[in-house]
C-alpha cells in the first residue's frame, strides 16, 4: 500500500480515540518502519489543530514493535496557548503501548534575526544503489537510495557518516508536508549498520525531529518525486547505545529536518 494511501484513514471529525490499520509491506525486522508508525501518530494528530500552527518538533519513544493489523491511536492536546500548543499520541496494539509521540506546535514569531543553516552538502562520485531485494528491510521498496557517503550496511566500513539522496519510488508525485517527512529522514539505515560486517539487529529507542521546512520560502513545493539530500553522523557509540545526528535538505538545498536518535545495537 502507498504511503499517501496509507493516510487516507485519518480525517476531519473522528473520535480522539480511534481504531486505524497499521499496514502491510512496511515491516522493518520484528516491527512496523518507524518512519510510518510515526506518521500514523502524527496524522491522527494534526487533523485537530489549526492550518496556521506550523509543527516545530516531534519526539518518539518506540515503546514496543509495532506490527500491521488492528491497533489504538489516541491523541491529547496537553496544553494549548495563543502562540504555542503541546499534544501527545500513544499507539496501543493488543494492550501494549507500542509508540508515545509528543509534538510541539508554534506560531510564526516577529524576530530581529535570520540566521541560515548550510545549505545540502555537494555529493560527489559514483553513488551506491540500495537494492530493492535480498536482505534490506521490506519497507525500503518505498524509496530510492543514492548513497553518496559512507558505506552500504554491514559492509564493514569504517566512516562514521552516512549520506546521500532519497525519493519515494512510488510513482506517485505529492506535496511533501511533514508526514512525508517523517518518512524521508527514518527511511536510512542507521550509520552504526555500516561498520558491521555481519547483519545484526539494531533498533531506534528515542527520536526527536526538528521542522524547519514551515520557515523556507521556496518558489515550488517539493515533491515526494524530487531528490532529497540527507547526511547523517554518530556523535557517540558505546555500551551498545549510539547516539545519531542528521539532516535532511530539500531538493533546491535548503534545510528540512533536524534529527537526532539513539540506537540501540546488538553487536
Amino acid at each position: 500500500m502507498l504511503f499517501a494511501d496509507v493516510l487516507q484513514q485519518f480525517k476531519v471529525g473522528q473520535p480522539d480515540e480511534l481504531q486505524i490499520d497499521v499496514p502491510e509491506q512496511w515491516g522493518q525486522g520484528r516491527a512496523v518502519f518507524g518512519g510510518m508508525a510515526s506518521a500514523l501518530a502524527l496524522a491522527h494528530l494534526i487533523t485537530v489543530l489549526p492550518a496556521n500552527m506550523p509543527l516545530r518538533s516531534v519526539s518518539v519513544s518506540f515503546v514496543a514493535p509495532l506490527n500491521a493489523g488492528a491497533a489504538t491511536v489516541s491523541r491529547r492536546i496537553l496544553r494549548q496557548g495563543k502562540s504555542v500548543i503541546q499534544a501527545m499520541v500513544e499507539i496501543t496494539q493488543q494492550d501494549q503501548v507500542a509508540l508515545v509521540l509528543l509534538a510541539s506546535f508554534g506560531a510564526e514569531r516577529p524576530s530581529a534575526f535570520q540566521i541560515l543553516a548550510e545549505p545540502a552538502p555537494a555529493f560527489a562520485g559514483q553513488a551506491m544503489v540500495l537494492p530493492k531485494q535480498g536482505p534490506a528491510p521490506e519497507f525500503t521498496r518505498h524509496f530510492d537510495y543514492q548513497i553518496c557517503r559512507g558505506a552500504m550496511p554491514f559492509s564493514g566500513g569504517t566512516a562514521t557518516e552516512l549520506g546521500g539522496r532519497i525519493r519515494f519510488a512510488e510513482g506517485k508525485s505529492i506535496t511533501v508536508g511533514v508526514l512525508e517527512l517523517l518518512a524521508l529522514v527514518d527511511a536510512w539505515p542507521p550509520v552504526s549498520l555500516t561498520l558491521l560486517n555481519q547483519p545484526a539487529p539494531a533498533s531506534s529507542l528515542t527520536w526527536t525531529i526538528e521542522f524547519i521546512q514551515p520557515h523556507q520560502a521556496s518558489g515550488t513545493a517539493a515533491s515526494t518525486t524530487d531528490w532529497w539530500s540527507y547526511l547523517a553522523s554518530i556523535e557517540h557509540g558505546a555500551d551498545g547505545y549510539h547516539h545519531i545526528e542528521a539532516k535532511l535538505w530539500q531538493p533546491d538545498g535548503q534545510l528540512a529536518a533536524i534529527s537526532r536518535q539513539t540506537v540501540t545495537v546488538f553487536a
